[in-house]
């Protein structure tokens, strides 16, 4: 497994980088559990007594070594977390404790947002879909982020919307149920960022696409957690792709 180079911080709005430092703050307590005060001071190059002041919240950090600390966090903590959902007993990629933690799923979200700041730049994220039910979580905390809305295909219909669209597989990959999402929810030229937790041979991400398609919707890029070395490979042919784990295969 290799993790994605951490992306330069770009040009943040003043309501991304409160967000910022407060997740910085969240970061450094989490870090203060497992570590010292003098530990996290040779690690972070930073004095005990600012680290103390930034985790009782008496003050922030500011934008930089915000960014400092969380992706600190990302590169020695959260990569462990990362490697044992790989490597568990079961053989599968089982990202349960990841996605249970909604602290992580912000740390993931603004990895996502960082990833992705250059095109947002060229125009607003309006809508960010996954596939339901695992997707859910991660999806909901970069919408948030974002300040975009949070829609999930399902395979199966809501009773309460009488129109919706339907996925369509392909020849290659063809698909054993199909996914739907009411279409008031997605609607032509919204701006979308494909999320899941774990993509494997990118047949769900076909299915979405399949939907965005038929909406006449553009997709702004795809984000994963984990992506398998084979699906990224194939995905970056046509899409901008951003991931945390790249699992061999």
């Amino acid at each position: 497994m290799h993790t994605s180079l951490q992306p330069k911080l770009q040009k943040l709005t003043a309501l991304e980088e409160a967000k910022l430092k407060v997740l910085a703050v969240d970061c450094l307590k989490a870090m203060k559990q497992q570590k010292t005060f003098r530990t996290l001071s040779k690690e972070l190059s930073l004095p005990a007594g600012v680290l103390n002041r930034y985790i009782h919240g008496y003050v922030l950090p500011k934008a930089g070594r915000a960014d400092k600390i969380v992706s600190l966090f990302i590169k020695n903590y959260l990569s462990k977390l990362l490697e044992a959902a790989k490597n568990s007993n079961s053989g599968f990629i089982v990202t349960a404790d990841i996605l249970s933690q909604p602290f992580l799923l912000n740390v993931i979200a603004f990895h996502a947002l960082k990833a992705f700041a250059a095109i947002m730049a060229a125009g607003k994220v309006d809508a960010v879909l996954t596939a339901a039910v695992d997707g859910v979580p991660l999806a909901a905390a970069i919408a948030n982020l974002l300040g975009a809305k949070c829609i999930y295909a399902k395979r199966t219909q809501e009773i309460a919307f009488s129109d919706h669209y339907v996925s369509k597989g392909t020849a290659a990959k063809p698909i054993a149920a199909p996914f739907y999402l009411p279409k008031s929810l997605l609607k032509k030229n919204d701006n979308v960022l494909i999320v899941d937790d774990v993509i494997r041979a990118g047949t769900t991400f076909d299915a979405l696409l399949s939907i965005c398609t038929q909406a006449r919707a553009g997709i702004a890029g795809i984000f994963a957690i984990f992506i398998t070395s084979s699906a990224c490979r194939e995905l970056r042919k046509r899409h901008k792709v951003h991931y945390l784990a790249l699992v061999e295969g």
